[in-house]
């Protein structure tokens, strides 16, 4: 889907955080997007990482009694949150577990980044998202991390030694910074060729529609 050669007429920058379902949801909408434009094969899509809670624990929880604590709802209204969520994914074709347990993804957005040098950061946030959104437990232990990494071709010494590491924690921390200066107030957030930016989880179609006004105005300063 990306390229990073001269054909590279369009950028897509993304700034997610693997725990968030509208990012998860987001993500697969901008890809049908993507994949459907006319020129889909020369947008380069570059992911950046956003910490969406800075407080999410470090070891699991149940998601809505997370969600209950942190919106001061009763359970009941958490979990009407994350049907809603479910269904609109499994629309999207993409797994959702309600009762699932989440902890803090700070380690796996660290390693988004070494998997960016390796130009696989977009396959790793999206095969670690499934892993997390299905259910799996084990979905931000770093065995898991580094098993799907190596599927994606990043050396499991150079993942271990990240993971055990503070390493890419500034740049996790930049990148936060950045979607805060260009105005995000949370993911997802989308900048499509340096123009236009997205806040929130819209439609394929909008997306599309954005993606073909910036491929306009770009014919047009030609």
């Amino acid at each position: 889907m990306a390229l990073t050669d001269e054909t590279t007429l369009l950028t897509v920058d993304v700034w997610a955080d693997v725990l968030c379902p509208w990012c998860y949801i987001a993500e697969a909408r901008l890809a049908a997007a993507i994949d459907k434009a006319e020129h889909g094969g020369q947008v380069e899509l570059r992911l950046h990482t956003f910490v969406l809670d800075p407080d999410f624990p470090t070891e699991p929880r149940p998601v809505v009694d997370y969600l209950s604590g942190k919106y001061g709802v009763a359970r009941e209204v958490a979990e009407g949150m994350e049907r809603k969520a479910a269904r609109i994914a499994q629309e999207e074709g993409l797994p959702y577990e309600v009762g699932r347990s989440i902890r803090s993804s700070f380690d796996a957005l660290r390693l988004m980044h070494l998997a960016a040098e390796h130009g696989v950061a977009w396959e790793l946030m999206r095969e670690v998202q499934r892993e997390a959104f299905a259910g799996n437990p084990a979905a931000f232990d770093h065995d898991t991390l580094v098993e799907i990494g190596g599927r994606l071709g990043i050396p499991e010494a150079e993942a271990r030694d990240v993971l055990a590491s503070d390493r890419y924690t500034a740049e996790v921390h930049a990148d936060h910074d950045r979607a805060v200066q260009l105005g995000a107030t949370g993911v997802p957030f989308v900048v499509v060729g340096n123009r236009f930016g997205i806040p929130g989880a819209v439609s394929t179609e909008q997306y599309a529609a954005v993606i073909d006004e910036a491929w306009e105005q770009i014919d047009g300063e030609r």
